[in-house]
């Protein structure tokens, strides 16, 4: 069967309600992002557990910011859950992505590293504020840049971004933020899940829509029928 390029962002008020998401969508997505609130709620291990039994990808998304030697330390806690993808601030620099990947290695993890650009919520004003960098375009190149020099696996980017960061084609793509129908909330910088994968992203990330839908599988069998383009589909 194939599926949508796309992991679902459980961030359900309870991992009950994220397994149950697990249970019915696995077969019609490519895999599950487990954020700050699954990953530090009741039943973690569980959601966590469920996710490698229906053989889905694993992307924790703990966006890991801190000091070279925190970092490493912080994947030694991983390794037992040895997800398929963790996500690592770009900001915390080259020294930091080194160690996280160096220790990947050392324990011998198949854990590929995602590296956050600027985070789907944040505008030009918000970058000045942080980086003094009012062109996000400019601010995320560089930031691409250094995940490049390190060689992780790929980066976190909104779908805006994604015909400035074509030249670095060996860098995965990953774009949160994305709609599967119009909707109105927090995310600053947003695209429609057919627009980002069309437009260079290799898989997109999808939430509250799915999430809190009555009828998710409806909703994707729907979205199915009304874009049948191959870029959208694994094989």
């Amino acid at each position: 069967m194939k599926k949508l390029k796309a992991f679902i962002a459980l961030d359900a008020s309870d991992n009950k309600k994220n397994i149950e998401v697990v249970q019915r969508l696995h077969q019609m997505v490519y895999g599950f992002k487990v954020g700050y609130r699954s990953f530090y709620s009741k039943d973690a291990t569980r959601l966590i557990s469920e996710i490698k039994r229906k053989k889905s990808n694993l992307f924790l998304d703990l966006k890991l910011h801190d000091i070279p030697n925190t970092v490493s330390s912080a994947i030694d806690s991983l390794k037992k859950i040895n997800p398929d993808f963790l996500t690592l601030h770009i900001s915390g620099g080259e020294e930091m992505l080194k160690a996280a990947l160096q220790n990947i290695k050392k324990l011998n993890m198949k854990t590929k590293v995602l590296g956050v650009t600027l985070l789907t919520s944040l505008d030009g004003k918000d970058s000045q504020k942080i980086y003094g960098e009012k062109n996000t375009d400019h601010l995320i190149k560089k930031l691409a840049l250094i995940a490049n020099n390190t060689n992780i696996t790929g980066l976190i980017c909104s779908g805006q971004d994604l015909k400035s960061l074509k030249r670095f084609h060996k860098l995965l793509k990953i774009t949160p933020g994305v709609k599967l129908l119009d909707r109105k909330d927090d995310q600053k910088r947003v695209s429609f899940v057919h627009d980002a994968l069309n437009e260079g992203a290799h898989f997109v990330v999808i939430g509250r829509e799915l999430i809190n839908a009555k009828d998710p599988v409806k909703v994707l069998n729907e979205y199915k029928k009304n874009h049948e383009n191959k870029n959208l589909w694994t094989k």
